[in-house]
């Protein structure tokens, strides 16, 4: 993808600004604390939690921006999606996008922005509802956070079952018969793992020794991808995230090499076909868009 066409890719309304950091690397600014990025329909959608990223506050400042993703010169908007509180993440089935927030998954109607599903959680005590996958669009399975677990929702039936548990779970992926997933640790510490979880069997089976804050996953062949915030040795975290892999072969281990660390890169997302990660920056109020290289 050329310099050109990315910096297209994101032409901007009066309220963003876009940069070049490197040649590998491009950051889009005027976004509130963006979270989660995904693909459907010629766009990515991205959802914003608003002010108050991290907690669980129905302030109902949160929304979802679309940005077209052919290259076409059309602004992005910013506020596609709104009158949500703390959206995190987010699946589009058949003209739905679902989000997850705080502890309710809705759903609206991507032609109409019209909310047509929504349900609740709240008798699990959970307030951190953090990721979404598929694996037949009949199916959800959402991580929850902060209670430990990974629940399934029939869309059909409108019911949920709690499928499995497993520490504070972030990102999931799913890719032939095999759920991958990765934490953010446990009592603040940058101890989290990535992981596999068999969806036959629901035995987990930790990847590599590698431990950090990790929230975000992508394929790319037999690579998985996964972000890491990196705290920093004052326990905070600053702009030092980066974006790891795995071989799920050889189980080698390496690290994007980026122009630019990242503050609190999360839900992301790889544009196989733009060979272009997309990657929401949580501390910082940006996505990046960064070139990944395939051959």
């Amino acid at each position: 993808m050329s310099k050109k066409i990315l910096i297209v890719l994101f032409i901007v309304s009066y309220c963003f600004e876009s940069s070049v950091i490197g040649q590998d690397q491009y950051s889009y600014s005027g976004f509130d604390s963006p979270v989660s990025v995904t693909q459907y329909g010629g766009f990515y959608y991205l959802s914003n939690s608003g002010e108050n990223f991290g907690m669980s506050v129905k302030d109902g400042d949160g929304y979802i921006s679309r940005i077209r993703s052919d290259g076409s010169q059309e602004d992005v908007t910013l506020k596609y999606i709104t009158g949500l509180n703390n959206p995190r993440g987010i699946y589009a089935i058949q003209g739905t996008l679902y989000i997850c927030d705080i502890n309710r998954l809705v759903g609206i109607d991507l032609r109409t922005r019209n909310q047509v599903f929504e349900m609740s959680f709240e008798k699990e005590n959970v307030t951190q509802l953090t990721d979404i996958v598929s694996v037949d669009n009949k199916i959800l399975y959402l991580s929850a956070t902060d209670v430990n677990a990974i629940f399934e929702v029939d869309l059909s039936a409108k019911k949920y079952v709690k499928w499995t548990e497993t520490i504070a779970p972030t990102g999931l992926l799913i890719n032939n018969n095999q759920m991958y997933v990765c934490s953010m640790g446990t009592d603040n510490l940058d101890n989290g793992k990535l992981g596999v979880i068999d969806m036959k069997t629901k035995k987990y089976t930790q990847l590599t020794d590698d431990e950090g804050y990790f929230w975000g996953l992508a394929l790319n062949g037999k690579k998985l991808y996964y972000s890491d915030w990196m705290l920093t040795s004052d326990m905070s975290y600053t702009k030092r995230g980066v974006i790891k892999w795995v071989d799920l072969d050889s189980l080698t281990t390496g690290m994007m090499r980026f122009t630019s660390r990242i503050g609190g890169p999360a839900g992301f997302v790889y544009d196989t076909r733009n060979d272009l990660f997309i990657i929401p920056a949580v501390l910082e109020g940006v996505v990046f868009g960064c070139i990944g290289f395939n051959k």
